[in-house]
């Protein structure tokens, strides 16, 4: 739930409309605060820093710290701060942290995202926000005429500025086609991203607002070079994974729960934390036949002294094995909407399966994420991806950037506009990874690490998840493996190995060939509210630049009839999700969007005998499964 707010005004008689714009932002949130909260903050004659907390907050790692010369807020857990200011407990190492980035940007090299960092001084009044090295830590930055204005959330820097919000054109056409908010762009218009490895400073006398970026990524792939697997180098990033967790220990008392699945990053998580003597809790969901069991064997291997507790659920299937999070009554069009209230259009679309909060997300408990370990993958390499590294440099960066924008980039029902704006951010990013020396298959590493890791998923939404695999020497290593090795594993082979012996030559999980289990069935047809849905995607609006309507209209006939698929039910959430954004707006403005009205009409239905389900023969992603279950039950 923290919120942050950073200000700076262009005149120095701007008093009144900071106090007003504060109450705003307090005002906005003040029905979605899921507990008592408490605002800290200064001011100075143009600038200002405020953070919204709980009253009473779990951590140990102060959001708000200040001292007679210097005030600091903190968003997220920056871990591996010791790395920078020393053995200092939390409590004592928030302003030497902000003093340092202060005096040494590059310090961002040595620390783990997802963070910011902002620090004023309250006498001078210059201002300075630090992002973390890849951007995972959200930081938004909004110009309004009279000033400036930088928030995690995108909907408290239009508050402040008191602007008439509006959906960005272009962050609505890259979510079309990938799914997320490519670039530095947000659903909201003028409100921009900013990058990671960044340092905003607004000085009053002196220039105004500046920004200069450090390119972490770039930093760690050049450092990464040479053989990732040599001993001490597999040793170093072990080290740094058994740091991580010593510095996790030090921020929440009490235990740490983590998930163990059957597959590799969840496996070097937790090893890693294992390793770092974590206290924890192994969570296993054995949405998968056979997946449990590796789990059970992992856990068994460890001696007594380092066995954690080990819960195993699996979920049942409802009839015939479909999976829900929410009941097939609920509503589609009142669950986006509440989504949006609680995280202003930045959630992935396929949050529609899962009921959304009445609050902001509080974050009282330690959730340790397993994202990134792609990075050690090559997870974007397609099978031709030596032979496209021997092209010459023009036909290289073009051959990856088709290749990536036919992994990545959805088509059917997509406007050419948006497939348009997706692909010249995706190869705006391929040419930075070029600048930064990278000629091959690595430039995709850099493409995964920069833009993906960035600007997808849900870590960032609260303040408790971690993430393990973001150790500088984690990204570094990845860097340096060969293609071979990445298919191989042999990265997580090694660590795992090395932290924890008994784990070593263990295989992944693998589904059994032809296995079928709880098959997902489209849905979305028989929503109680389908009638609404077709009203809103039969009308005109914002939301149609980023699609083909017409074909849109015929992917939801089909999944009215019952004959449409995963893939159609894809695009439906997509439009359906950039649509209702719009009514969020008109309330984030104080207006009343007018009900819709066809422009369009739906194509005939092209079955008489009604809603025909149509079960692909598709295992459900465990993940999904992982979330989304609602009814499971102990082994």
């Amino acid at each position: 739930m923290q919120t942050l707010l950073a200000y700076a005004f262009d005149e120095s008689t701007a008093a009144d409309r900071a106090a007003a714009g504060l109450k705003r932002v307090a005002e906005h949130y003040d029905p979605l605060w899921p507990v008592p909260e408490r605002r800290y903050g200064r001011d100075a004659a143009r600038t200002g820093l405020h953070i919204f907390d709980e009253a009473e907050s779990p951590w140990r790692w102060p959001s708000w710290a200040e001292h007679a010369d210097l005030c600091t807020a903190t968003l997220y857990l920056p871990l591996g701060y010791e790395r920078v200011v020393g053995d200092l407990e939390p409590e004592d190492a928030a302003l030497p942290l902000a003093r340092e980035l202060g005096a040494r940007p590059a310090a961002v090299l040595e620390l783990t995202a997802p963070f910011v960092v902002a620090t004023l001084d309250p006498i001078g009044g210059e201002l300075s926000l630090h992002t973390d090295g890849i951007g995972v830590g959200r930081l938004f930055e909004l110009r309004f005429p009279g000033g400036w204005v930088w928030s995690n959330r995108p909907a408290a820097a239009c508050r402040f500025a008191d602007l008439y919000a509006e959906p960005d054109r272009a962050g609505w056409r890259t979510f079309a086609a990938s799914g997320w908010f490519m670039g530095n762009s947000t659903p909201i218009d003028k409100v921009t991203a900013v990058p990671g490895g960044a340092v905003v400073r607004y000085r009053p006398d002196a220039g105004g607002r500046q920004l200069t970026r450090l390119d972490a990524v770039a930093a760690w792939a050049e450092a990464g070079r040479g053989d990732a697997l040599r001993a001490d180098r597999v040793e170093a990033t072990a080290e740094a994974l058994r740091g991580f967790g010593r510095s996790l220990k030090r921020m929440l008392p009490g235990t740490v729960s983590i998930g163990l699945s059957g597959g590799r990053d969840s496996r070097l998580v937790a090893a890693a934390m294992l390793a770092a003597d974590v206290d924890l809790v192994l969570r296993t969901n054995g949405a998968e036949r056979g997946e449990a069991d590796i789990a059970e064997r992992l856990v068994s291997l460890l001696p007594d002294r380092m066995r954690p507790e080990h819960v195993v659920n699996r979920p049942k299937a409802d009839g015939d094995g479909q999976v829900h999070a929410v009941p097939e009554d609920t509503e589609l069009v009142p669950n986006v909407l509440r989504w949006h209230r609680a995280q202003e259009g930045l959630r992935p679309a396929t949050s529609m399966a899962t009921g959304a909060p009445t609050a902001l997300t509080r974050a009282d408990y330690i959730a340790v994420s397993g994202a990134a370990g792609e990075i050690a993958r090559g997870y974007y390499y397609p099978p031709d991806h030596q032979q496209i590294a021997a092209l010459p440099t023009a036909q290289r960066l073009d051959a990856y950037a088709t290749k990536l924008s036919q992994r990545m980039l959805r088509r059917p029902g997509i406007s050419a506009a948006a497939l348009r704006t997706s692909e010249e951010v995706l190869r705006n990013d391929l040419l930075a990874a070029a600048s930064a020396g990278l000629a091959d298959a690595r430039m995709l590493d850099y493409f995964y690490a920069d833009e993906r890791t960035r600007r997808w998923g849900t870590v960032p939404e609260r303040i408790g998840t971690v993430v393990p695999l973001l150790v500088p020497e984690f990204v570094q290593a990845g860097f340096g493996l060969t293609p071979a090795q990445r298919r191989q594993d042999a990265l997580h082979n090694n660590l795992i190995a090395h932290l924890v012996p008994q784990w070593a030559d263990q295989p992944y999980y693998k589904a059994p060939v032809g296995a079928v289990e709880a098959p997902l069935r489209p849905r979305l047809g028989r929503a109680p509210d389908r009638e609404h849905v077709t009203r809103i995607l039969t009308a005109p609006g914002a939301w149609t630049d980023g699609y083909d309507q017409p074909v849109v209209l015929a992917t939801w006939r089909r999944l009215l009839d019952g004959t449409g698929d995963h893939n159609d039910e894809q695009l439906i959430q997509r439009a359906l999700w950039a649509a209702v954004f719009e009514d969020y707006i008109a309330e984030l403005n104080g207006t009343t969007r007018p009900e819709p009205q066809a422009a369009l009409e739906l194509p005939p239905s092209a079955t008489k005998q009604g809603f025909r389900p149509v079960v692909k023969a598709r295992r459900a992603s465990s993940r999904w499964l992982r979330k989304a279950s609602i009814r499971v039950a102990p082994k």
